[in-house]
């Protein structure tokens, strides 16, 4: 299906330009160019639209009110900032409603990379209710102590790097935010970031305390008590049992800290479909005790789609490195990835199995899985007599977390 690609600039020149440098795409986009966020609303309402990329500063509607009118009235839709680079302080306002920031001037290629892969995402969820939920999102659920934690660091004239990355590694949300906003083209990164120390030092610390801020804020009229019948302390405690034990993995430091990230946030479809569709987790939730069977399962018969697919498109949207998105789109289906070697992918499907065997309830919640790990796949990857010892830090590492040595 060809794509509809919607942008929006109050200078007819920027406009003249892009439709210029974009005209190789019209076999495979169709594109509109309008001066205003106004216009663009009055579109949104007659023709559908995939993406909408808009200018930050504009007269009466700038690109964050005119995002969240996009939220609001057409979440399914993608939603793309395209500002210039001394504008970080005003789009702040836009990082609750955007998914993805460009900067201007903005080469046509980076804008085609990442419009298509904004589109080719959309194709990992089936469900239309699920794709729009996924639209709906404005931040992810942190757990009151870790943004204390957090706030008490950034007061304190001593904390260092470090410190803050300590901290928001304990938190899946606030850890994706971080990456989705370094990560953003607004930053001019010759690379993507998948590694929080890296992100703070990045982004500097007064920048993360404003996007803490504005996180704690718009989670403040968007608090959910009903998560479906799921415990978001378990969820938050299982993935950072799955975090340690795929760093524990691997030897190499970059290694290790992707593997943490990535595993960390294996699940955020979870929170995701528990936030926006408690009845639907509820029903997944019953399913499972009734019938038995993994959580993914159920999900897949009863939707078409799991909270694997669900994590991956928001994570892509947010531009966090491919290899991460890969992860947690295919932790419980790996060989869906052609793989030759031990990696990401990897890591993190084994990490989840051997986390699921842990049957403390605060880690696991009280819906406890088992996922089963294939022999071929393990003996494809060489790594069946590594399983053991991988078996025995996983208790190691969910006895640490249980006494509160996990951080």
């Amino acid at each position: 299906m060809t794509k509809r690609i919607l942008f929006v600039d109050d200078e007819p020149q920027i406009l003249a330009g892009l439709q210029h440098r974009l005209r190789r795409q019209r076999a495979k986009w169709e594109m509109s160019f309008v001066e205003s966020g106004e216009e663009a609303l009055r579109l949104l309402v007659t023709e559908r639209f995939d993406v909408i990329v808009t200018d930050m500063r504009m007269p009466k509607m700038d690109g964050a009110a005119l995002l969240r009118k996009v939220q609001d009235e057409h979440p399914e839709v993608v939603r793309i900032v395209l500002s210039g680079h001394s504008e970080l302080e005003a789009s702040l306002r836009a990082i609750p409603v955007a998914h993805q920031f460009l900067t201007k001037p903005c080469e046509a290629g980076l804008l085609e990379n990442v419009v298509e892969r904004a589109c080719s995402l959309q194709a990992l969820v089936n469900d239309e209710v699920v794709r729009r939920t996924v639209g709906r999102i404005e931040k992810l659920p942190s757990l009151p102590l870790v943004y204390s934690q957090l706030m008490g660091a950034l007061a304190d004239e001593r904390a260092s790097i470090a410190d803050v990355a300590r901290i928001l590694k304990q938190d899946m949300a606030m850890c994706a935010k971080m990456l989705q906003i370094v990560n953003s083209a607004f930053f001019r990164l010759s690379r993507s970031i998948g590694k929080i120390e890296e992100a703070v030092a990045y982004l500097g610390l007064n920048t993360v305390k404003q996007v803490a801020l504005a996180v704690e804020v718009f989670a403040k009229g968007n608090a959910h008590g009903d998560l479906g019948g799921l415990s978001l302390e378990a969820l938050q405690n299982h993935s950072l049992l799955v975090a340690g034990i795929a760093s524990s993995m691997f030897t190499k430091k970059n290694e290790k800290e992707d593997a943490f990230v990535a595993a960390l946030l294996h699940d955020i479809g979870k929170l995701l479909l528990a936030m926006e569709l408690p009845d639907h987790v509820q029903r997944v939730v019953g399913t499972m005790r009734k019938d038995g069977g993994p959580m993914h399962t159920v999900e897949k018969r009863l939707c078409g789609a799991t909270h694997a697919e669900v994590g991956a498109y928001l994570l892509g949207i947010w531009g966090l490195p491919y290899p991460m998105v890969e992860a947690v789109a295919n932790h419980h289906e790996p060989c869906r990835v052609h793989q030759t070697v031990f990696d990401l992918v990897a890591a993190v499907h084994v990490a989840d199995a051997l986390a699921c065997e842990q049957a403390n309830p605060v880690i696991s919640g009280s819906e406890r899985q088992s996922i089963d790990l294939d022999p071929c796949y393990l003996d494809k990857l060489g790594i069946n007599d590594k399983i053991g010892p991988w078996r025995e830090t996983a208790k190691e590492c969910a006895g640490a977390l249980m006494t509160g040595a996990v951080a």
